[in-house]
């Protein structure tokens, strides 16, 4: 079983290691040492402490920008390292602590900072970042929506191509996901903590908040379309995975259904079902107004490719489509033409 999970993860996930930034020479050297899955978390988390103690030193000789872009690196690393690491409570939870720590570091020190803000939602407050562009008055605002194992500290390509557009961005961990997991579990009303988000871009002077759109990545995807057909502040969304529904949820990879498990906090399978029946756009009455663009691969191993064209008819105005028979999910392995992609769209639709 612990050589499947490490063919599945080399296989299916090497794409977006790549586009988050890891460095390829490093992958390959963590492909060659992991011989067993009990040893992914700590071969990746020494990776990750030594480029971290790296950033430390470049910081005190004030190579800030080498720095930022290393504790940036050690973010994604400790992230991986707990990537889908659902039988190890302690072990995921230390290590996600370690990504979280990381990132807040290196969003100081970039260029383009990010703002640390807490959105209220219920009796919690749900962690992320606000990000604006330089010299622009009240940019148009991109809410980036997490997926299942997704969190904000994963969101920063995304977000350099939205800012380099003009735009800000709002990242946040809803409920079951990175810092809010601990706080909130995910279920079917999580669609209320993306309005939250959208009250909390309102509430901000420093956007537009008439200009208000979403990519939702992932499971993301499924209520970012969700939410555009019931809130009309969202004025261009993308379905980036297509995850139109989970009815196929039984044939999904077992490391990925064993996450919906986790993430609800459930302990068995049949407990997470009413969840997993949940995702489901069929149950949702409305249609998509604003602008949508669909992206997604044919080989994904979660969502078939027919969701593409039943996530599109949702659409009643502009429908873009990106879609590639042979792509991975969420065609990560075309991060080069479907993330700039997005953020063309967000600003051709929401900055005109």
């Amino acid at each position: 079983m612990s050589e499947e999970i490490l063919t599945y993860l080399w296989d299916n996930v090497f794409d977006r290691f790549l586009a988050e930034g890891a460095i390829y020479r490093e992958l390959r050297d963590l492909k060659n040492r992991i011989r067993r899955y009990d040893e992914w978390r700590a071969a990746w988390a020494e990776v990750a402490h030594a480029t971290e103690e790296r950033a430390e030193r470049l910081l005190k000789l004030e190579n800030v920008q080498t720095a930022a872009d290393d504790f940036r690196r050690a973010a994604i690393y400790y992230f991986f390292a707990q990537f889908l690491l659902w039988d190890d409570y302690g072990g995921k939870k230390a290590t996600y602590g370690h990504c979280a720590r990381a990132f807040r570091m290196a969003s100081k020190h970039f260029d383009v900072p990010q703002h640390p803000i807490e959105i209220p939602y219920g009796n919690i407050a749900m962690p992320g970042y606000l990000r604006l562009p330089p010299g622009t008055h009240r940019p148009p605002c991109v809410l980036l929506l997490n997926g299942l194992d997704t969190t904000k500290e994963e969101q920063l390509i995304i977000s350099n191509l939205c800012i380099q557009r003009g735009l800000a961005t709002i990242s946040f961990d809803g409920p079951g996901q990175g810092e809010t997991f601990y706080q909130k579990k995910m279920s079917s009303e999580y669609v209320q903590a993306v309005h939250a988000a959208l009250d909390f871009a309102e509430s901000r002077e420093e956007i537009n908040a008439a200009r208000l759109g979403i990519i939702g990545r992932s499971l993301g995807s499924h209520y970012a379309a969700q939410v555009a057909m019931l809130d009309d502040r969202v004025k261009a969304v993308v379905a980036w995975g297509s995850m139109f529904d989970l009815s196929n949820y039984r044939s999904i990879p077992s490391l990925t259904l064993a996450g919906f498990i986790y993430v609800t906090g459930s302990k068995t399978l049949e407990e997470a079902r009413p969840y997993l029946e949940s995702i489901d756009l069929r149950r949702v009455s409305g249609r998509i107004k604003c602008p949508l663009m669909v992206v997604n691969g044919g080989r994904d191993p979660i969502t078939p490719p027919d969701n593409i064209d039943r996530m599109r008819s949702l659409g009643d105005g502009l429908v873009e489509v990106l879609f590639w028979e042979d792509g991975s999910h969420c065609a990560h392995d075309r991060p080069h033409i479907c993330r700039p992609a997005m953020a063309d769209f967000m600003r051709n639709n929401l900055s005109g």
